[in-house]
């Protein structure tokens, strides 16, 4: 006989995760409902799927807070710059480098 506390503990960890996912995949667009189903699944295996699939390629931006890509230079919300490229050709460089690895313009 399976005990009923067990069944109680595991209605309450999937019940939690799967409100925990709707409400994140909410804000961040995505299919909430959807997602809220796939967490009924199972613990934590759906959860950790979840974070997987909706963190890849992703990022907040630091001004205004929204998800944006990480391949963007900058927020299309707020127009925060991100990434700082080169003014000759816009490579995506990073503090420090003299030259831009691209174009070979010098940087400022």
């Amino acid at each position: 006989m399976i005990n009923p506390l067990l069944i109680v503990l595991i209605v309450v960890l999937l019940t939690g995760q799967a409100t925990w996912i709707y409400i994140d995949a909410r804000k961040r667009g995505e299919n909430a409902i959807l997602w809220a189903i796939f967490g009924l699944l199972n613990v934590p295996s759906s959860l950790v799927i979840y974070l997987i699939i909706t963190r890849i390629g992703k990022r907040k931006c630091p001004s205004c807070s929204k998800i944006i890509e990480k391949k963007f230079n900058s927020c299309p919300f707020c127009n925060h710059k991100l990434n700082k490229t080169c003014a000759n050709c816009s490579y995506k460089i990073e503090e420090g480098w003299p030259y831009c690895p691209n174009c070979s313009s010098e940087l400022k």
